[in-house]
């Protein structure tokens, strides 16, 4: 949540709060208790979609480990296939094959993923002579392995941004439908309370001020004994 947003929800809990304290006040006009409650549900809802945009999803230190795990791989590979390539003077095999581990480093997600698949394929038809290499069909596997999830770790980051954006919008609309029912029903009814209970309804509004940085604002500002009008 975002400042505005956080000192909006606190406004609204702040208005639970005090409605659930004072429930004796309002509890015998039939329509309140239909109004707080779809309040209080909106109140629910909130916090469990703040609670889900928050929660972080580990995306960015999966693909990072998987990252790191396809490098360390691809390289002792290649050492292997650069190693035959210089045995068998197979100068293409040896371009493809020798690399430091710094250049691993810098190449983006595409460039390390399309080398990695390309030594690998290069590796699998060369089996038998890696195998004098120390190369085993364990190692080959390995490697298939961390190419496969290093491929699945790229779009996680992206999709867990996506998952967030759709709680940020989730959220607003949420605090605007609670705020909507305290402006249209329940500021009106509590209102309507103004000339039997009057320390009940300046005490509400009290409660009903969005507080930002220690200054005071109210939504809109009602004249006392007066339906709200305003947000």
């Amino acid at each position: 949540m975002n400042t505005k947003q956080t000192n909006t929800v606190t406004m609204l809990k702040t208005v639970d709060a005090f409605l659930e304290d004072n429930k004796s006040v309002w509890s015998g006009m039939a329509q309140m208790q239909p109004a707080v409650t779809e309040f209080q549900s909106k109140l629910a809802a909130i916090d469990g979609t703040a609670q889900r945009q928050h929660t972080p999803s580990g995306a960015g230190d999966d693909k990072e480990e998987a990252r790191e795990a396809l490098e360390e791989l691809l390289f002792l590979m290649c050492e292997a296939l650069a190693a035959l390539a210089d045995q068998t003077n197979d100068h293409e095999l040896l371009a493809l094959a020798a690399v430091r581990r710094s250049t691993l480093e810098r190449f983006d997600d595409e460039e390390l993923s399309n080398r990695a698949a390309t030594v690998l394929t290069e590796a699998n038809a060369r089996k038998t002579a890696l195998a004098g290499f120390n190369v085993t069909q364990e190692n080959l596997d390995e490697l298939t392995q961390a190419l496969a999830r290093f491929n699945a770790s790229k779009t996680n980051p992206r999709a867990a941004t996506a998952a967030r954006k759709v709680q940020t919008a989730s959220l607003a609309s949420l605090i605007r439908e609670a705020v909507a029912i305290l402006r249209n029903r329940i500021d009106r009814m509590v209102n309507l309370l103004s000339r039997t209970n009057p320390e009940f309804v300046a005490e509400y509004r009290a409660a009903r001020v969005i507080i930002d940085r220690g200054v005071r604002h109210k939504e809109t500002p009602t004249p006392e004994g007066s339906p709200q009008t305003g947000s």
